[in-house]
C-alpha cells in the first residue's frame, strides 16, 4: 500500500487538489449571490486548485451570513405584532403625511431593504461646515452608550480640537468611543 502510494504521490495529490477545487467552485456557484465574486472565486481555484481551495475555505466563505440569515427568520405573531406597533410607521399616518404614491414607495423599500419603515425619525438639513460641527459636537456631548465617529478628512486644526474634546468628554463619561478615518483622507491630514 505505502509502495502504491509512493509510486502514485503526484497523481494523488492532484486528484486531491482536484477534488477540493470542484467542492470549493460548486460552493462559491451556488453561495455567492455577487456574479462577479462567484466568478473571482471560480477563476483562482481553476488557475490554483489546491491553493485556490485553501485560500477560499480561508477567506472566501462567508461565515457573518449566518447572522443575518438568523435575523431574517420569521418571529412568533405576537412579537411580530408588537414590532409593528411599537416602529413601523402605519400606512394611514404616510397616506395622511405624504400621499398615496409614498405609501407605494414605502412597501417596496420594506420588502427591498428587509428593513420596515419607522416613525420618529427626523433630518436636518446642514448648510455649512461650522452648522454640521456644532450639531455633530452636541450629539457627542449628549451621547450616553457609544459614539461612532467615520469621516474621511480630520486634521489637526481648530475643529478637529473641537472634535477630540468632544470625543474626550464622552470618554471620561464612559461613552465607548469608535473613530475611523479613512486611509487616503489621512495623507491630507
Amino acid at each position: 500500500m505505502l509502495d502504491a502510494i509512493a509510486s502514485h504521490w503526484s497523481t494523488l495529490i492532484l486528484i486531491l487538489s482536484l477534488a477540493m477545487a470542484a467542492v470549493g467552485i460548486v460552493h462559491a456557484i451556488m453561495t455567492k449571490e455577487d456574479v462577479r465574486a462567484a466568478t473571482g472565486w471560480v477563476g483562482v481555484m481553476l488557475l490554483s486548485p489546491f491553493l485556490g481551495a485553501i485560500i477560499y475555505a480561508i477567506a472566501g466563505i462567508n461565515r457573518i451570513r449566518r447572522a443575518t440569515i438568523s435575523a431574517m427568520r420569521p418571529v412568533s405573531p405576537e412579537a411580530a405584532a408588537a414590532r409593528h406597533d411599537r416602529d413601523v410607521a402605519l400606512e394611514a399616518l404616510i397616506n395622511a403625511e405624504f400621499g398615496q404614491r409614498f405609501t407605494g414607495l414605502k412597501t417596496l423599500g420594506d420588502r427591498v431593504a428587509r428593513r420596515p419603515l419607522t416613525s420618529g425619525n427626523t433630518i436636518a438639513v446642514l448648510k455649512t461646515g461650522d452648522e454640521a460641527y456644532t450639531a455633530m459636537c452636541r450629539a457627542i456631548d449628549a451621547a450616553q452608550r457609544s459614539v461612532l465617529l467615520e469621516t474621511y478628512i480630520f486634521d489637526n486644526d481648530a475643529v478637529g480640537a473641537l472634535f477630540v474634546q468632544s470625543l474626550g468628554n464622552a470618554v471620561k463619561r464612559g461613552v465607548t468611543v469608535r473613530v475611523l478615518i479613512d486611509a487616503v483622507g489621512v495623507r491630507y491630514s
